[in-house]
């Protein structure tokens, strides 16, 4: 990701095309994906948010920061100290194949929070975490990979941010026919709050 970022490139691509120009093509089932744009290795899962490698392109005032991480395996359900990744909301599929009428990717949304040694779940941050994965169940994927796929071969994108402190003004309407509904994210934080637990958490 360093050549192009220096080169000033911002990668902000929707859910459906990072599921057709890179989770698709990258399990071998047809097209191309630009690489160096998702970064590989990284484990998000176990580490702090502010622990992660965001571009400088992808930095914005009051805070905002995204990156896109190619994972190993999808979000888990624990929850160690000083804080995790909590579901919310209702899993998306993306359709396609033949006739577009079978899953071939889900999104799931994920809120970093911050936890006691008990596994308590507490206060919410601004950190958000969008998951993309194949569908290993999909025809076209059963075709690519005709033989058994081990379980923990998984094709997965995280897409890690933080909201602006100050949210942004809302956008002017678009055509409802050619947007992508990513559904709602509304959400309440405490600065003062999240700053104390950031100090507390040493820095997370």
């Amino acid at each position: 990701m360093a050549n192009l970022a220096e080169a000033g490139y911002v990668f902000q691509p929707t859910g459906r095309e990072l599921v057709g120009h890179y989770l698709m093509p990258r399990a071998g089932l047809g097209g191309f994906f630009l690489p160096g744009v998702i970064e590989e290795g990284v484990d998000v899962l176990s580490l702090r948010p502010r622990a992660l490698s965001f571009s400088e392109n992808h930095r914005r005032d009051y805070g905002e920061v995204w990156g896109f991480f190619f994972a190993a395996k999808p979000a888990g359900e624990t929850c160690p100290t000083p804080g995790c990744w909590v579901q919310y909301g209702q899993e998306k599929a993306y359709y396609g194949g033949e006739g577009g009428r079978e899953a071939v990717a889900f999104r799931r949304r994920f809120a970093y929070r911050y936890s006691w040694r008990d596994g308590e779940v507490i206060s919410p941050t601004r950190w958000r975490m969008k998951e993309y994965r194949l569908n290993r169940n999909a025809a076209a994927f059963r075709r690519a990979h005709p033989g058994p796929v081990p379980a923990d071969v998984v094709f997965v994108v995280h897409k890690v941010y933080r909201k602006p402190l100050i949210p942004r003004p809302p956008p002017p309407p678009v055509d409802s026919s050619s947007s992508e509904d990513e559904g709602s994210e509304s959400y309440i934080v405490y600065p003062r709050l999240d700053e104390l637990m950031r100090r507390l958490t040493l820095g997370n």
